[in-house]
């Protein structure tokens, strides 16, 4: 399943959490609807859970209830059975399922990795060093001739030892940073790669055909189509790598929310894009994730919910 899909049953099955526990509220009602509105992927996985939770609770108990409306949506009654919530349940748990086996691979393939808000340095065999942001993993792949680290999620800042015989490259998805000795942010948070470069100089290349040189002060991000952004002299507050400070200027609120998840042991679900759209400057303490989420997004029309210990949605205010 690929990344979208997964997001929108996840989103989904929040959706139900959410419309079970307050079924008579209008204004939560209309969020969902401009939710299931604003992409196919939404309206799919909306009729997968509904289709699932529907089944459950009929082979529990006869109970009949509406059909779903063919758009998708079904009818919201005012009682529910006592059988939904365990078939919201079930339904998050197969989607949190979907993303934990992922997780599992990803520990198998990395050589070093971080967990949930933990950052780690590291001193590499050459005299580089690497700082990890949290849910970050690294591979590496040291030879005569090169020295070479995948990026396999998350977050790493490297200040890298010269060495022209041996050039060094960071992969991350679609992207390969080559540098000689110079100190660098890679990121890979929400869908796409960004590079930002504290000293020295990078090239990085593509995989969508470009390539772009770095010096200090200098960014890009490329996004999961080969779109790519980029700009240059970047205050320092933004060149401090992985950090429980999150700063951001004149970026979309998703972006940075995509830069806390990472400090919450949970998942945290935008069901309002146009609050996840909202440009913003400022500094944000991960360390307390909720707090942080309310301080980025209720400025900008937005609240946040706490499902569970480990569930937040963003929505319209």
């Amino acid at each position: 399943m690929n990344a979208d899909a997964d997001r929108a049953r996840l989103e989904a099955a929040s959706w139900l959490v959410l419309l079970d526990d307050e079924p008579g509220d209008a204004t939560r009602q209309a969020e969902f609807r401009a939710w299931l509105a604003a992409a196919p992927v939404n309206a799919a996985a909306w009729r997968s859970v509904a289709r699932t939770d529907d089944l459950l609770a009929l082979a529990a108990d006869h109970d009949s209830r509406p059909a779903a409306p063919s758009g998708g949506t079904r009818t919201l009654p005012g009682v529910f059975s006592r059988w939904r919530p365990v078939a919201a349940a079930i339904a998050i748990a197969a989607c949190l399922l979907m993303v934990f086996v992922p997780t599992l691979t990803l520990h198998l393939q990395a050589d070093y990795l971080t967990g949930t808000a933990q950052l780690e340095t590291l001193q590499l065999d050459d005299g580089s060093t690497v700082r990890l942001g949290p849910d970050s993993a690294i591979r590496l792949a040291f030879s005569a001739g090169e020295r070479k680290v995948d990026l396999l999620a998350g977050e790493a800042l490297f200040d890298v030892t010269a060495d022209a015989a041996r050039p060094f490259r960071v992969v991350a998805r679609d992207a390969t940073v080559t540098v000689l000795g110079t100190r660098f942010d890679v990121a890979m948070r929400g869908q796409g790669t960004s590079v930002l470069v504290g000293s020295g100089q990078v090239r990085v290349e593509s995989s969508w055909a470009e390539s772009f040189d770095l010096r200090p002060g200098d960014w890009v991000r490329i996004g999961p189509d080969g779109m790519t952004e980029k700009g240059s002299d970047l205050p320092n507050f933004l060149m401090t790598g992985p950090d429980v400070r999150v700063a951001a200027r004149n970026r979309p609120v998703s972006e940075v929310i995509d830069r806390i998840r990472p400090w919450f042991a949970g998942r945290i679900v935008i069901a309002d894009g146009s609050v996840g759209r909202q440009p913003v400057t400022g500094v944000f303490d991960a360390s307390d994730p909720v707090r942080a989420l309310e301080a980025l997004v209720v400025p900008q029309g937005g609240r946040v919910i706490q499902v569970t210990p480990w569930l937040l949605v963003v929505s319209k205010g």
